[in-house]
This record gives structure tokens, C-alpha cells and sequence, in this order.
């Protein structure tokens, strides 16, 4: 556990094969201590088992940290359902797994709430919510974007933009070179309103069939690590955490790094290399703490939903 680097303070940790596909659904609740543990899912392809274990431990923990700096009333949790390396995702396996995870869900009682992730989206929380009601992530916006996409994004730039003021003494984007590394739904949202504001743009993703997007907005495309070094002033990563390491930090020329991804540092000895660089870094889970207060605010507090500023893309 040490040489992984996960914590283990958990409150609760479950890993159970799932009745209709037989793959571990594991479930981590770090703390319920503020409220019900809320969390998205994860599936996609893990190498090694312990890979996923950590991520469902060090997810966990990340979210109570996120909800008790938002204040939301809630903790934190997380549930991962890991691939074989190379297997197809169909679509009655997808169906599949959704299945499996709501009912481990609602076995659990309410401690833990479900929501959106890597490999999962909104769609999918409206069909585990038929099984549930311990599901998060659901909300829509007007226009069709996920509320917790429309949420983490309007946080992210709000904690960019912040960043930019105090640390670079710009008021906008315009001129400054922005490196997106992850063109999910906030990367390219991110990508999107930077290139219309005038910014120079770095995009890069795993995913070649993202590609296109650098074309459309006149963005340079490079592969995901040299995005991490490109000489820029603001560094966004947003896909997965674990960027920020040992080996990569002499490299890094951003004077700003914020972005969407979740445990965007390696290791927490990274914070204290950053800062001896004099990189300014926007802890993760205060960056892309948006979709976790809209969603939390919406389900759970029954708030109104606003959308003062427009996405700039079309409805998917």
C-alpha cells in the first residue's frame, strides 16, 4: 500500500464481483462524516488490479476533501469498475455494468451516492437511477450539456482566470499560450472558449480521433507529454491524475498549472517541488470543484439552476 502511495483511512472499502458480468465492482466510502459520501464511476482498462484499488482508495479520499472545501454536505467516495487491457466495451456489457454497480449501490443503504466519471456519463446515471435513488450526476442544463460538465467547467475557468490575474496580471486570455492536455468534455470546453478569447493554444489527448478539434480552432496538436512541457504560460491538465511527477516537474515551463484532472500530483512531495520552482499550482479538487457543487447543489439542496455564462459549443 505504501509503494502505491494510497491512503487507507477509509471508512468503508468493498470489492464484490458483479452478478451479471462477473468483473470486480470495487467501492470505496473515505468519509460520511459531512454527509453521504458522493463519487463518481470509473471503467475503463487497468494493467493491474492494484491500479484500480488505488485509484478507488485515492479518489475517495480526494472527493471528502473536495466536498468539505466546497461545504456541500457531503463526503467523499468513489466506485471503479476496472477492464481487461484490450477488451471491448460493448454496449450490453456497458448495460451490463451499470446494472451490477446500482445494485452494490443501493445494498449499501445511502452512504454512498453514484455519479459520472471516466467511462460513465450522465446517460448513464439516468439508467442506474432507475435501479437507485443513491445517484448524483443526472442533472441537465438547457441546451443538453451534463450539469456536471456545465459546472466543472464554469469552476475551472473561474480558477484560471483567478490564477492569471494573480500570478501573470492578465485580466483575459488573449495572447497568453494555454496548454489543454485532454480533450474530454471539460478539456475541449476549456480549449473551445480560450481559442475564441484569442489564446494560443497546445491541445493534446490519448484519443487521435480528438485531433480535429486542433484543426477547428487553430490549435498546435502534440502528444500528451510534450503538452505537459511545451513552453506555455498556463498548463491545464484535464484527463487522467498522476501527470505531475518526480520525473516531469524539472521540465515544466508553465508559470500556472490548473486544471480538470482529479490527483493531479503523484505523490503530495510534488506540492513542495512545485513550490521551490516557483510554479503556482491550483490544487485539483478546489479547481474542479464545480461539477460537484452544481450537481450537489441541484440534487441534494434543491437549489435552482442558473447558467448565466453560455458554453461555447454546440449541444451533444
Amino acid at each position: 500500500m505504501s509503494e502505491l502511495f494510497i491512503p487507507t483511512d477509509h471508512q468503508h472499502v468493498q470489492i464484490k464481483p458483479g452478478q451479471r458480468t462477473g468483473l470486480p465492482v470495487m467501492i470505496g466510502v473515505h468519509s460520511t462524516l459531512l454527509g453521504p459520501a458522493i463519487g463518481g464511476l470509473r471503467i475503463k482498462p487497468y494493467a493491474r488490479g492494484a491500479d484500480a484499488v488505488a485509484d478507488v482508495l485515492r479518489l475517495s479520499q480526494a472527493m471528502t476533501v473536495k466536498a468539505a472545501a466546497i461545504d456541500n454536505g457531503t463526503g467523499g467516495g468513489k466506485a471503479v469498475v476496472p477492464l481487461p487491457v484490450g477488451s471491448n466495451l460493448s454496449a450490453s456489457l456497458k448495460d451490463a455494468i451499470l446494472l451490477d454497480v446500482a445494485d452494490q449501490v443501493h445494498a449499501l443503504g445511502g452512504i454512498y451516492h453514484v455519479g459520472p466519471d471516466v467511462g460513465s456519463g450522465e446517460s448513464d446515471m439516468d439508467a442506474i437511477r432507475r435501479r437507485t435513488p443513491y445517484v448524483g450526476g443526472f442533472s441537465k442544463r438547457a441546451g443538453g450539456a451534463g450539469g456536471t460538465t456545465y459546472g466543472t467547467y464554469i469552476g475551472l475557468d473561474a480558477a484560471i482566470r483567478t490564477a492569471v490575474r494573480q500570478v501573470l496580471n492578465a485580466d483575459s486570455l488573449q495572447g497568453l499560450h494555454v496548454s489543454v492536455v485532454g480533450l474530454g468534455g471539460i478539456g475541449t470546453l476549456i480549449a473551445r472558449a480560450y481559442a475564441a478569447e484569442g489564446a494560443r493554444l497546445t491541445v493534446s489527448d490519448i484519443d487521435e480521433t480528438r485531433r480535429p478539434l486542433a484543426d477547428e480552432i487553430g490549435a498546435a496538436w502534440v502528444s500528451p507529454e510534450e503538452a505537459m512541457t511545451v513552453r506555455c504560460d498556463v498548463l491545464a491538465p484535464c484527463a487522467l491524475g498522476g501527470v505531475l511527477t518526480r520525473e516531469i516537474v524539472p521540465r515544466l515551463t508553465a508559470r500556472v498549472i490548473c486544471g480538470a484532472a482529479n490527483n493531479q500530483l503523484a505523490t503530495e512531495d510534488i506540492a513542495d517541488a512545485l513550490r521551490s520552482r516557483e510554479t503556482v499550482y491550483v490544487p485539483d479538487f478546489i479547481a474542479n470543484a464545480g461539477g460537484l457543487m452544481y450537481a450537489s447543489g441541484i440534487e441534494l439542496h434543491h437549489a435552482r439552476p442558473t447558467h448565466p455564462t453560455p458554453i461555447p459549443v454546440q449541444p451533444w
